[in-house]
């Protein structure tokens, strides 16, 4: 054994510190802070990272790790903390065990919640001039862009934390929405840089988002769902499917990427566009045509599928799951594969007109 490391609770409770027991499964538990006593009664700032065992106030920045608060409370050295803390307490060697399933693999909250916070954390956000620049590009008016909302995400750690305090003084719950995590007990916004793409099921309500990175020179790597799985208090997202266009109609053509199809949709006079977030990710994609009661599917997936045999049979097999829906017409969408995507190649035909 290397070293050894004290849990954080077992620390706090040997100092009498009053503990949040409806936190105690979580990943960071909640305490009253013995230095500046939450400035109130029944309150709880202090925050134990059961993962770190470290411990930090949100009001007094006050913090440390097992040791160091039980030598600043017990007015003893932190080797002295250290002998008493081990010789009575739970001591565990590192690296610690691993965080539950349960812990990593939070599910989201019901669909209409998801909606109302991320269509209020829309309200708060901005979009910067280069990323308004790269959606007028791609074919995308002023008007559409705005109408889509899309957004920036926040440059600093300080706009993101603004941004999660925002929307739970507007009594949203954060605890299950994909892209929200705790640090050191203050919730905040998880991600890379870029610009977030809402995806919408067919009634227009949000289920998650996407970003737009903006280092996705790599084409493998260019967009990547907010989510905050495996972070403390944090919520997977899954690749849901996006519906964007005119549902009243029959005919659905299926890509790949929302943005894609956004783009798509709107060059293509608000044609009906249903886009998987990848070509593997096809989990609810027969729902969603049902559901719309498409009686036509188009095909229009990227042009790398005549080069990639991975992506080719990735298509394959979507095609195969989509024409086992009874009564339904499939048809397949080409065009000059000097354009990659459906989105450039009727961007082309606009501009040549």
């Amino acid at each position: 054994m290397d070293y050894e490391k004290i849990p954080i609770v077992d620390a706090a409770r040997r100092c009498g510190i009053d503990i949040n027991s409806q936190t105690l499964h979580h990943r960071e538990v909640e305490a009253t802070c013995p230095f500046c006593h939450d400035r109130g009664p029944g309150k709880y700032h202090l925050s134990l990272n059961t993962g770190t065992d470290q411990y930090r106030c949100n009001l007094c920045g006050a913090h440390g790790n097992s040791v160091t608060l039980y030598a600043r409370l017990m007015g003893v050295s932190n080797r002295e903390a250290y002998q008493a803390l081990s010789q009575e307490g739970k001591v565990y060697p590192m690296p610690r065990q691993e965080a539950s399933q349960a812990d990593t693999e939070r599910q989201p909250m019901a669909l209409e919640q998801r909606h109302a916070a991320y269509t209020a954390m829309l309200e708060h956000m901005t979009l910067l001039p280069r990323h308004r620049d790269n959606l007028l590009e791609r074919g995308l008016s002023e008007e559409r862009i705005a109408q889509n909302q899309y957004r920036s995400m926040p440059e600093t750690e300080s706009g993101r934390r603004l941004l999660a305090t925002l929307l739970r003084s507007g009594g949203h719950e954060l605890l299950g929405l994909p892209g929200f995590r705790t640090y050191y007990g203050d919730w905040t916004i998880s991600g890379p840089k870029g610009f977030l793409i809402p995806v919408r099921d067919k009634d227009g309500l949000i289920q998650g988002m996407k970003i737009r990175l903006d280092d996705g020179d790599n084409p493998s790597r260019k967009y990547r769902w907010l989510s905050s799985r495996d972070l403390p208090n944090g919520t997977r997202s899954y690749s849901w499917v996006h519906v964007t266009g005119d549902t009243t109609k029959k005919r659905a053509f299926l890509t790949e990427g929302p943005l894609k199809g956004d783009v798509a949709s709107y060059l293509a006079h608000d044609a009906l566009f249903v886009c998987i977030g990848g070509v593997n990710a096809i989990r609810g994609l027969k729902d969603t045509l049902k559901d719309l009661g498409a009686t036509q599917v188009v095909e229009a997936m990227d042009m790398d599928q005549m080069t990639n045999p991975n992506v080719r049979n990735a298509i394959l097999a979507m095609r195969k799951e989509v024409q086992a829906i009874k009564g339904l017409k499939y048809t397949k969408y080409t065009w000059d594969p000097a354009y990659k995507g459906v989105d450039d190649y009727l961007l082309s035909r606009v501009t040549a007109m």
